[in-house]
């Protein structure tokens, strides 16, 4: 390879210069090996170096525009480095400096006590509700509540109002005269509702000032509810048996000055949590105690020991206050059902005096609006249903229920025309025949 590259120079330079002088050109071979024994001494033992006039590696020529063009080979355009601030030398885009934070660090040579400010948030202002303002906004909140039992959502709607500690007294006073106006359940959603207040939206050290304002109530609300004295003591009970008052706060109120009919609240209140299993028993003083779970079972069992009650009694205003405070208007046709199958259950000698006095019953319960028209036909329908089933266990059934329907169109509580919906096979005189032993005639 060497004999080959001193020929080729030879030539060339014979081609350029002429022929050298013999002297000149040994001189020349020398340096060259001097040359090339020095690079190969550099280069790694076992190498051999490739000679930059090897056919193998050809020499490229690029072409000087192609060079020069710095347009991106990607095909794809990329946006400037941090938005067009990137870059050496720079400090940001213009404005960036209105949105860099202070520095929190009193080390760092940046910090600035000034920067920190003074600790103030500020806020909307919500201004405080006065007493008209608490009974414009809150009361349509707890009727809401009242009927449909959301007690998170009551909750919810009520924290967003600015009430002062001057006024927790009012809210207290407000939810509960509305609940002295309702029966029982509504009562125990307001105890509920006392409850769940507690911390959330009366401050637990205020809570005790919101009892005594409710108390010293009493007399007004007596001229609507004349059991306000009781009830109110009833809340007070339930409240401390919820941990919203402590049980030494019905000592304390000694000190406050209160008149006779909320001293007899606190007295009630007292004699309450005083009794055996004070606590059990105050926790359901409403007698709703997870009134969620009732059934309509739990319902029928209710209806059947009041109306038996009645049959003792004859209390017929009794009844009526019984059936408003369960409040089922929809469930008021098991009303119409347990009373006839009450009267069919009675002796045969005194079928007549128990069937009118249910008759009476009937009567009063429709004249007060108690029971609705829809109710009185569906609790017939009942009936007529299941008088095979009732034949089983009172076997004159049929003829029982036939001289029930004759009293009570006989007694106009009852028109022909709802007879023979009831019956609209049979003629109202035919529905059983004497002799028959109660069969039904399957013509007439």
């Amino acid at each position: 390879m060497i004999a080959v590259e001193d020929e080729v120079f030879a030539q060339v330079n014979e081609a350029q210069f002429g022929t050298f002088d013999t002297a000149k050109t040994a001189a020349l071979k020398i340096k060259r090996q001097r040359k090339r024994t020095n690079s190969r001494s550099h280069s790694s033992e076992g190498d051999d170096p490739v000679s930059p006039m090897s056919e193998d590696f050809p020499k490229l020529k690029l072409d000087s525009s192609f060079k020069r063009d710095r347009r991106s080979k990607t095909g794809s355009r990329g946006l400037p480095k941090k938005g067009g601030a990137g870059g050496k030398g720079t400090w940001g885009k213009a404005g960036d400096e209105l949105n860099s934070s202070a520095v929190k660090d009193d080390q760092d040579p940046n910090f600035d006590a000034t920067d920190m400010g003074s600790g103030i948030k500020l806020g909307a202002y919500i201004p405080a509700l006065d007493r008209e303002e608490i009974e414009k906004n809150l009361k349509p909140l707890f009727v809401e509540y009242y009927e449909n039992s959301e007690l998170d959502e009551c909750i919810s709607a009520v924290v967003k109002f600015n009430i002062g500690p001057d006024n927790f007294g009012d809210v207290l006073t407000l939810c509960v005269s509305m609940a002295l106006e309702m029966n029982s359940q509504k009562r125990e959603l307001c105890s509920r509702l006392i409850a769940d207040m507690y911390g959330r939206v009366i401050e637990p050290q205020y809570m005790e000032d919101a009892f005594v304002a409710l108390l010293k109530q009493i007399p007004d609300l007596e001229l609507d509810n004349p059991s306000a004295a009781d009830d109110v003591g009833r809340f007070l009970a339930r409240a401390i048996a919820d941990d919203c008052l402590p049980p030494a706060f019905l000592k304390r109120l000694a000190s406050f000055d209160l008149d006779k009919k909320s001293q007899a609240a606190v007295l009630h209140a007292s004699a309450l949590l005083t009794m055996k299993f004070a606590m059990s028993k105050v926790s359901n003083i409403w007698g709703v105690e997870g009134m969620e779970k009732q059934t309509t079972k739990f319902y029928s069992n209710k209806l059947w020991f009041i109306l038996k009650e009645y049959l003792k009694s004859s209390e017929l205003e009794e009844v009526k206050t019984s059936l408003r405070e369960l409040d089922i208007p929809h469930f008021h046709h098991e009303v119409v059902y347990e009373t006839i199958v009450l009267a069919m259950e009675q002796r045969v000698s005194e079928f007549a005096k128990y069937a009118q006095r249910m008759i009476d019953l009937l009567q009063f319960l429709g004249k007060a609006c108690i029971i609705s028209k829809s109710q009185f036909e569906t609790g017939f329908k009942r009936v007529v249903d299941d008088l095979d089933d009732l034949t089983l266990d009172i076997p004159n059934a049929v003829s029982l229920f036939s001289q029930f329907c004759d009293m009570c169109v006989a007694q106009s509580f009852m028109s022909e025309d709802t007879y023979e919906k009831l019956h609209p096979n049979r003629g109202r005189k035919r529905f059983v025949s004497e002799g028959d032993g109660g069969k039904i005639k399957t013509t007439i």
